[in-house]
Order: C-alpha cells, then sequence, then structure tokens
C-alpha cells in the first residue's frame, strides 16, 4: 500500500470570521490510500493555526508522516484526532469501494436514511446590515436554519435583528467560547434559538448557570467519548455537534452518535470549511432520521470556486439529495487536488 499526502490551498470566496479567527483561504491536507488498482481518499481538517482545537495543520502533517498506516489508535495520533481521521477516512474508503459498499452505510447497518436532507447555513461575523441581506438571499434560495456566529460584541443585537426580521427561520448561534459571563448568555434566552454552541472557554463558567430555555450545545469542548461523558456527567449538555475529525475518525463518532442515543443528548452534524472530500461524509450522516436538526451543510459554490469532488455539493431549493455509491459516494477529482497541491509527500 501507498499513501500520499497532499498539503492543499483552496481560495475562498470570502473572508469567513468568527470571534476567534479568520479565514481567507482552506489550508487542508488530503490524504490518498493505494492498494491494487484502488484509491481512497480521506482529509485532515486541522487549520494553519491552532485558533479551534490545539491541532495544527504542521502538527498534523506531522504525526501522519510517522504514521504507521493504520487507523488503529498509536503514539504517533495523540492530540491529533484529525489526522487519524483523515488517515482512517482514506483506509476505509479505500477499503469499501473494493466491496463496492458505501462506507456511511456500511457503519450504520440496519439503519432507515433519509434520501435527501435540508441545507444549513453559516454565517460569520458580519456587519449586521450585511447579515440581514445575506439571511435574506439565502430564505429566498429555500434555506430554513441559519447558524450565527456570535462574539460578545454585539451577540444580542446580531440575534435580535435576525430573529425579528425573519421570524420565519430558526436560527442557532455559535459564540466559540468567548462569553465571559452568565449575563451574555441570558440575554439571548428569550428568542427561541435551536442552541447556543459553545458560550464559554471554561467548565466552570457553568457551575451556577441558570436553567435556559436554549439548549446548549457543544463542540470543541468534546474531542472524545471521555469528554462528552464528563460534561453529561456535570449535567449540561443538550445537544453535540458531530465533526468526524474533531471526533478522531468514523469508528469514534458512531461510538459518541450511541452514546448521545444512550443518553438523551441530541445531535446534529457540523463542518469544517472543509472540502467535500470530507464534508461529503458529513451530508451522509446528516441523514440519520434521528438528527436534531439541519446541519452546517452548504453548497460548495458558497465557499469555494473549485471543490475536490465530482458531483459537487449542491442543494435545490434547500435540499440535496443523499449520495450512496461505494466508498465516499462521490468522485473525487485528483487534476484539482493536483492544481491545489503546495506540498506533496509520499510514504511508502
Amino acid at each position: 500500500m501507498k499513501i500520499t499526502l497532499y498539503h492543499v490551498c483552496l481560495p475562498m470566496k470570502f473572508t469567513f470570521q468568527t470571534a476567534k479567527g479568520r479565514l481567507k483561504e482552506r489550508e487542508t491536507i488530503i490524504i490518498e490510500a493505494e492498494d491494487k488498482g484502488y484509491s481512497g481518499f480521506g482529509e485532515c481538517v486541522s487549520f494553519t493555526r491552532p485558533f479551534y482545537t490545539a491541532e495544527s495543520l504542521e502538527k498534523s502533517w506531522r504525526a501522519l508522516q510517522s504514521s504507521e498506516q493504520s487507523s488503529e489508535q498509536s503514539s504517533e495520533f495523540d492530540g491529533c484526532p484529525m489526522a487519524q481521521a483523515g488517515l482512517e477516512n482514506a483506509l476505509l474508503d479505500l477499503h469499501y469501494k473494493k466491496l463496492g459498499q458505501n462506507t456511511i452505510r456500511a457503519f450504520f447497518p440496519n439503519e432507515t436514511f433519509q434520501t435527501q436532507i435540508p441545507r444549513g447555513v453559516v454565517l460569520g461575523d458580519l456587519p449586521i446590515p450585511d447579515l440581514l441581506q445575506q439571511i435574506e438571499e439565502l430564505a429566498v434560495a429555500g434555506v430554513k436554519r441559519i447558524k450565527l456566529k456570535l462574539s460578545p460584541r454585539d451577540a444580542q443585537s446580531r440575534v435580535k435583528a435576525a430573529t425579528i426580521a425573519f421570524p420565519e427561520l430558526d436560527f442557532a448561534a455559535d459564540a466559540n467560547r468567548s462569553f465571559t459571563s452568565s449575563a451574555e448568555l441570558l440575554s439571548l434566552d428569550q428568542y427561541g434559538l435551536l442552541c447556543l454552541e459553545e458560550p464559554f472557554a471554561n467548565l466552570s463558567s457553568y457551575k451556577d448557570l441558570p436553567k435556559l430555555c436554549t439548549p446548549l450545545c457543544f463542540d470543541e469542548s468534546v474531542q472524545s467519548l471521555a469528554d462528552l461523558k464528563k460534561l453529561q456527567q456535570l449535567g449540561i449538555i443538550d445537544q453535540l455537534n458531530i465533526k468526524i475529525g474533531r471526533l478522531g475518525g468514523l469508528q469514534a463518532t458512531k461510538q459518541i452518535i450511541d452514546y448521545c442515543r444512550a443518553n438523551g443528548i441530541g445531535f446534529w452534524i457540523g463542518s469544517m470549511v472543509e472540502s467535500g472530500i470530507s464534508k461529503i461524509l458529513h451530508v451522509q450522516l446528516a441523514a440519520l432520521q434521528d438528527n436534531v436538526m439541519a446541519g452546517d451543510l452548504s453548497d460548495s459554490a458558497h465557499y469555494f470556486e473549485e471543490d475536490l469532488i465530482r458531483p459537487i455539493i449542491k442543494f435545490e431549493q434547500g435540499w440535496m439529495a443523499v449520495p450512496t455509491d461505494p466508498g465516499l459516494g462521490v468522485a473525487v477529482d485528483e487534476a484539482a487536488i493536483e492544481r491545489y497541491t503546495v506540498r506533496k509527500l509520499t510514504l511508502l
């Protein structure tokens, strides 16, 4: 078997702004596993600067470079769940292509999947007039659920403006651990948000928080099943944002979904402003019947001039048919990978 790493740089159509960072281009690592005429692909979705978790792209690259071409947990991947997930996904894509089976359907046998999923959009920390204009355009395109990136600077004004202007839409919010007081969170509890994601950086900040109407959702605080169990034992988690990369791969993700189901924790599917090689797996996970809301899943063309899969991710009037072909479910555009590659390494 041969493993090849591609450090690619995808230009973005706009600057994506959150409380913790800005993205003008998406650098990511594509992993190709080749064996007996087949190729499998995965994506390591860490960022160049570790503003989301402690795993950076360079740290991931080093872990993948020193890995032993195995999806098993090993010391090389300590602190690098995204690197492990990218390699595991490439090996799983290879394996299930050989078998002629879809990876997600094989991991979740005997489940009833939706044949299409609704579009969910994340809007960055934009000036409020620009935010309202984008929401209006998305509503015309059939989008019913939008997640707003918040910062303490104007969180309440932003949520109030959106919910008053578009009462027919569903809104969620994500503070990216930027809030510092319960008052900031309580000020949002009147607006009927589907959830508020990661308000505080420290778990101690939740200790004296009054009971809220708004469900509390966690994302970057949960990088393992042990993290999830801790939050569940503390009684502060209502929902979990599922991202395969953050959780260390599809095997770990399935364990965590099973735990959510067994313990009454709602789950839904997130995204990492990633290429279609990773996002298409999330599209398929969003077709599980018990997702509590639409995921952070939008058109490839919303973010990039060109994606790395064919067909690209595309919603028509707010809905997308879920692919079920072998492996990833779609074809990978190898020529596009080569065009955007800035560094390449082959591991024999």
